[in-house]
C-alpha cells in the first residue's frame, strides 16, 4: 500500500497561504445522504434497534340489535423488526516526510492535513451515499452488457473513483467473483465507461463492481447497509446478502404490511407521465398511510419530467417556474441535499446523479431515518476512544489515521415509500 507522499500533495502545499486552492475533478454531490441522515436515531444495547410494528387494530366495534349479544373482542396483532448496524472503517496514511516537510510552516501543516480529511470525508460520503440508495450489495455500477475488455461500459453514472480496489461480483449469484481485487484506472462520466488495470471473465449484463471483499455470500461477505431500492420493493432486498429488512419476511402470508407499493412494466420502460405519478403517491397514501414530501430520481430522469412541464406549459393556469425566462431551467448551486426547483403536487423533486436508471422513488421521510452509534457521523477513532492517539504508528515510515462508523438505514414503515421502475430516460 502506497502512502500519501509530498509529491501526491504537492499541488495543496503550495498554496500555503491560499484557501480552496484545490478542487476536486470528481463529482462529490450526496444527496441522498443528505436527505436521510437529516433525522438519525442512536442504537444501543449492542448496536440493535428493536423496533415494534403495529399490524393490526385492537377491538371490535359494529352494530347490534337492541338486546343482543355482544360481539368478540379482537386481539392488536404486532411484531417486531429488528436492525443491526454495519461497521464501516476507514484509513488514510501520511508518509513521516510529508509531515516533516508540512511541519516547517505550522499553515502548510494544517492545510495538508485538511487536504486529507476533507477529501477522505468526500470519500466516506460517497460511499455511504452509494450504500444508501442501492439495494443491500453495495453496487457501485452495473455492467450494461457482456463485456471482458477495459474499458468496461456501465449502466448509468458510476459510483466508482480511479484508484479504488473492486471486485466484479456476478448478480445471479452474489457470490461468483468474474474478478478479484483489480484497480480502477479510470472513469469516463460522459460515456459511463470505467478502465481497470485487471481482468475480467465471463462477465454478463447486471454484474456489479463493489468494493473489494465486500459482497460475497459464500465467504459471509455483506457489509453495506440496507439502501432505499431495497428497502422500498416488492421483493425481499437480495436476502442472501443482508437478510430480510428488519428480520420479516415479505414472502411469508400476513407480511403484506411490509411490500412498499411498487409500479413495474414487465421490465419494459414507458414514459414517465401525470398518472404514473399519482398512482405512486396514492399507492403509498392508501397502502402505507404516508403522505409524500420527495421524490428522488437521477437527472435524466428529472430531464424526462423537464419535458412533460414543457408539453403542459401553453395549456396551464400559470407559467411553470422552472421554464420562466425562456426555455431550459433555473440553474442554481445544488442543494446540498440535491433539491431542484421543480415539484410534483406540491412535493419536491430531488435529484440524485448516482441514483440508478430507469426508477423514481418517493418518500414519506418521516419514516426513513439513519440508525447509527454513539458517533451520530464518521470520525476519527481518537475522536470516539479515550486514549486513541490521532496518528497511529505503522510498520512503515507512515502514520496512519483510523476512522469509524456504524450506521443502518432503519424504517418503522416501509409502505410510506414507493417507487416506479422500468422508466425510459430518452
Amino acid at each position: 500500500m502506497a502512502a500519501t507522499a509530498t509529491t501526491d500533495v504537492i499541488e495543496a502545499l503550495r498554496y500555503t497561504y491560499g484557501v480552496n486552492k484545490v478542487l476536486n475533478i470528481f463529482n462529490t454531490e450526496s444527496p441522498t445522504w443528505a436527505i436521510l441522515s437529516k433525522v438519525k436515531k442512536p442504537m444501543g444495547g449492542r448496536g440493535q434497534f428493536i423496533m415494534p410494528i403495529l399490524v393490526a387494530n385492537p377491538g371490535t366495534f359494529k352494530g347490534i340489535a337492541q338486546g343482543g349479544t355482544l360481539p368478540t373482542a379482537v386481539a392488536a396483532d404486532t411484531t417486531e423488526a429488528t436492525f443491526s448496524l454495519q461497521e464501516y472503517v476507514g484509513i488514510y496514511d501520511m508518509s513521516w516526510k510529508l509531515i516533516q516537510d508540512s511541519t516547517k510552516d505550522k499553515f502548510a501543516f494544517q492545510q495538508a492535513l485538511q487536504f486529507m480529511e476533507d477529501n477522505f470525508r468526500n470519500r466516506i460520503t460517497r460511499n455511504l451515499n452509494s450504500d444508501l440508495i442501492g439495494d443491500g450489495r453495495g453496487a457501485l455500477a452495473y455492467f450494461a452488457a457482456t463485456d471482458d475488455t477495459s474499458p468496461f461500459t456501465v449502466s448509468a453514472l458510476p459510483r466508482l473513483e480511479t484508484g479504488m480496489v473492486v471486485d466484479v461480483v456476478d448478480t445471479a449469484t452474489n457470490d461468483t467473483k468474474v474478478a478479484n481485487s483489480i484497480t480502477i484506472t479510470g472513469v469516463d462520466v460522459q460515456n459511463r465507461t470505467v478502465k481497470s488495470a485487471g481482468t475480467v471473465s465471463g462477465s454478463v449484463a447486471g454484474d456489479y463492481f463493489v468494493l473489494e471483499d465486500t459482497t460475497d455470500v459464500t465467504s459471509g461477505q455483506g457489509y453495506h447497509s440496507n439502501g432505499l431500492l431495497g428497502v422500498i420493493d416488492s421483493a425481499d432486498p437480495a436476502a442472501t446478502v443482508v437478510g430480510n429488512y428488519g428480520g420479516i419476511d415479505r414472502d411469508t402470508a400476513g407480511n403484506e404490511f411490509w411490500v412498499p407499493i411498487e409500479l413495474s412494466n414487465g421490465g419494459t420502460n414507458r414514459p414517465l407521465t401525470e398518472d404514473l405519478l399519482l398512482q405512486l403517491q396514492d399507492g403509498v397514501r392508501e397502502k402505507g398511510g404516508g403522505m409524500l414530501n420527495a421524490y428522488i430520481s437521477n437527472l435524466a430522469i428529472l430531464r424526462r419530467y423537464h419535458e412533460m412541464l414543457a408539453g403542459e406549459r401553453y395549456f396551464a393556469l400559470s407559467k411553470p417556474g422552472t421554464l420562466s425566462g425562456g426555455i431550459g431551467r433555473v440553474e442554481k448551486k445544488p442543494a446540498e441535499d440535491g433539491l431542484t426547483p421543480y415539484e410534483f403536487s406540491g412535493v419536491p423533486w430531488y435529484a440524485d446523479p448516482y441514483f440508478d436508471p430507469n426508477v423514481v422513488v418517493g418518500l414519506d421521510t418521516a419514516h426513513f431515518f439513519i440508525g447509527t452509534g454513539e458517533n451520530e457521523v464518521p470520525r476519527p477513532i481518537s475522536e470516539i476512544f479515550d486514549n486513541v492517539p490521532f496518528f497511529r504508528q505503522t510498520t512503515s515510515a507512515t502514520f496512519e489515521v483510523a476512522w469509524y462508523y456504524q450506521m443502518e438505514l432503519l424504517s418503522d414503515n416501509v409502505a410510506a415509500g414507493g417507487k416506479i421502475v422500468d422508466v425510459a430516460e430518452s
